[in-house]
């Protein structure tokens, strides 16, 4: 692969890099705060940029590519359920073995586009960015008048930030109501308090 070569594959994974960012940081995860997905989006957009600049360098068919979305489908009916997020892991390591296998001509390309994919992985998920949330559908003993109230009753219960919830049914008869939440991390308690309890 030739200078200009070179320059003109980081061009458009700069331009793809900008683009992906506008999509998940612009215009999703404000909307929805699902981080969980914006480390799948990320880590599947970078998977198949290179997929692409393999598949284009190499000469292999475009049926390649197709295979490797089948190869997840696959996977997802056969095995064990994965999340998300493993998910996009699986499909990386998948690219990485596409990078490697195929002869592009340069060593260096080939431990260049690798060491990307693993770099580009590393910061995508990593935990100061994409902090662990835990999802969880929890039936609450009380009919609440409105979303913020909602979400307040859940802070306390859960003892964290909530990060989105969904009512799936209100009961005004039983007076209940069954939501599937997702929440940071609890907060650790207090210093005095873990003292008081271990006295």
């Amino acid at each position: 692969m030739m200078i200009s070569e070179y320059s003109d594959v980081l061009a458009r994974l700069g331009l793809d890099a900008l683009a992906l960012a506008a999509l998940v940081y612009g215009l999703f995860l404000p909307r929805h705060r699902r981080m969980d997905l914006v480390v799948v989006y990320a880590l599947c957009n970078v998977g198949l940029f290179l997929a692409l600049v393999v598949i284009a360098r190499g000469e292999v068919s475009m049926g390649v590519g197709f295979g490797l979305f089948a190869v997840l489908s696959i996977v997802r009916l056969r095995s064990e359920p994965f999340s998300n997020r493993e998910l996009a892991y699986f499909f990386v390591a998948i690219v990485v073995a596409l990078v490697c296998a195929l002869d592009l001509g340069s060593l260096a390309l080939t431990g260049s586009l690798a060491a990307f994919a693993l770099l580009a992985t590393w910061a995508i998920d990593h935990p100061r960015l994409c902090a662990p949330s835990t999802r969880a559908r929890v039936t609450l003993e009380r009919v609440f008048a409105g979303e913020d109230a909602l979400r307040r009753g859940l802070e306390e219960r859960l003892g964290a930030r909530v990060l989105d919830v969904t009512v799936l049914e209100v009961d005004y008869v039983r007076e209940t109501t069954i939501v599937d939440v997702r929440y940071g991390q609890p907060a650790p308690e207090p210093e005095e308090a873990r003292n008081v309890a271990v006295a």
